[in-house]
C-alpha cells in the first residue's frame, strides 16, 4: 500500500481534482493532506470536504514567507508521522494521478527497492515534450535498473537527476539515511546525491503536473509574471485519466522511447496549446527578456545611494 502525501496551499480546484484522481485511479490505498495554512474560502471550503473522507493536517504555525520552503517544512512533517516501514508518494495540488495504479505497479516498485538498497527516490512522472532535445538525448534507459535515468554532464547545479519533489520513497529508506528536507530543491538534489543512487523513472509513469497552471494564490508576482499567466490563458486544466488502451500502449512501447505526456495524455478542457509549458515564461522569449529587465530594474532600485 502507498501512502499519498499531497501537499495544498490556495489552489482549491487543483486540489480538488488530485484527490479525486487519487481516489479513481489508486481506491485501495491512503490519502493525507498537509495544507499550509490557506487562507482562500475556496480552499478552505473544499479542505472541509475532503476532511469528510481523508486525513487533513492544517498547518497553524506559519511564519515563513518563502512558501517553496515551506513545502519541505510540511514534507518533513509528513515523514515524521510515519511510524511503520512503508511506501511514500509525495504530490502537490497541482498534480494529479493519470491512470490506473495496479499490482503490477506496485510490485514493480517493491521490486526497485528491494533490489537496490541505495535506491532512495523514484520519479513517477512523464517527460515534458517542451524539454529540449539535449536534455531528453540524456534521459536514458538503464536495463539493469529497469528504469530511466537523467545522466547529467554539466556542472550547472540541476535537480530531478537524485531528486524530485514529486517523488516515491520508502519511509524506512529514508530514516536509515538520516534524512532531513532542507528548505530548497537543489539543496535536497546534493544530499540525495551524497545518499543515494540516482532517481530511477518510472518506465509506465502514473502521475503528472497539470500544465499551465496558476501559481499560487497570494502569491508576490511581478508584472512580467502576470502578463505571462494571461498572455498564456494559464488556468485549470486536468487531465483525462488513461483508459486501458492507451495506459497498455505506453507499457508495451519500446524502451527507446522516452514517455512524453503529450504522446499519452488529453487534457479534459479543449483548446490548450501545445506542447503543454508549467512555467508562463517558458513558451515566449519575449516575456523571458522582459522579466530579466524588469528583475534588473528592481535591483536598481533597491540599490542605496550612498550618502
Amino acid at each position: 500500500m502507498l501512502i499519498f502525501f499531497v501537499f495544498s496551499y490556495n489552489r482549491g480546484p487543483h486540489l480538488k481534482n488530485c484527490i479525486e484522481s487519487i481516489e479513481t485511479c489508486a481506491s485501495n490505498h491512503r490519502i493525507i493532506v498537509f495544507d499550509d495554512a490557506s487562507n482562500d474560502s475556496e480552499t478552505q471550503h473544499i479542505l472541509d470536504e475532503i476532511e469528510t473522507r481523508h486525513e487533513v493536517r492544517r498547518r497553524s504555525d506559519k511564519e515563513s514567507s518563502n512558501q517553496h520552503g515551506a513545502l519541505y517544512t510540511n514534507m518533513q512533517r509528513a515523514i515524521d508521522s510515519v511510524e511503520e516501514d512503508c511506501l511514500i508518494c509525495f504530490l502537490q495540488d497541482d498534480t494529479q494521478l493519470v491512470r490506473k495504479i495496479d499490482e503490477q505497479d506496485i510490485q514493480f516498485i517493491e521490486d526497485y527497492f528491494e533490489t537496490f538498497p541505495n535506491g532512495g527516490f523514484l520519479a513517477p512522472v512523464f517527460q515534458k515534450k517542451i524539454t529540449r532535445q539535449r536534455t531528453l538525448d540524456r534521459f536514458v534507459f538503464r536495463p539493469d535498473r529497469g528504469t530511466y535515468v537523467c545522466e547529467h554532464r554539466s556542472r550547472k547545479q540541476v535537480a530531478g537527476v537524485y531528486y524530485s519533489d514529486i517523488s516515491i520513497t520508502r519511509s524506512d529508506r529514508l530514516r536509515k539515511a538520516n534524512w532531513t528536507f532542507l528548505s530548497g530543491e537543489f539543496d535536497n538534489e546534493q544530499q540525495a546525491k551524497a545518499s543515494f543512487l540516482e532517481m530511477g523513472y518510472l518506465p509506465a509513469p502514473f502521475a503528472m503536473w497539470l500544465p499551465n497552471p496558476p501559481a499560487y494564490r497570494n502569491k508576490k508576482k511581478n508584472v512580467t509574471f502576470r502578463l505571462a499567466e494571461i498572455v498564456n490563458q494559464a488556468g485549470f486544466y486536468p487531465f483525462n485519466i488513461m483508459d486501458s488502451e492507451t495506459t497498455e500502449k505506453l507499457r508495451k512501447r519500446s524502451t527507446e522511447h522516452a514517455p512524453i505526456a503529450e504522446d499519452y495524455l488529453t487534457v479534459a478542457v479543449e483548446g490548450l496549446k501545445k506542447p503543454w509549458i508549467y512555467d508562463p515564461l517558458r513558451r515566449y522569449r519575449l516575456l523571458r527578456k522582459l522579466a530579466k529587465l524588469e528583475g534588473f530594474v528592481r535591483g536598481l532600485g533597491r540599490t542605496k545611494t550612498p550618502n
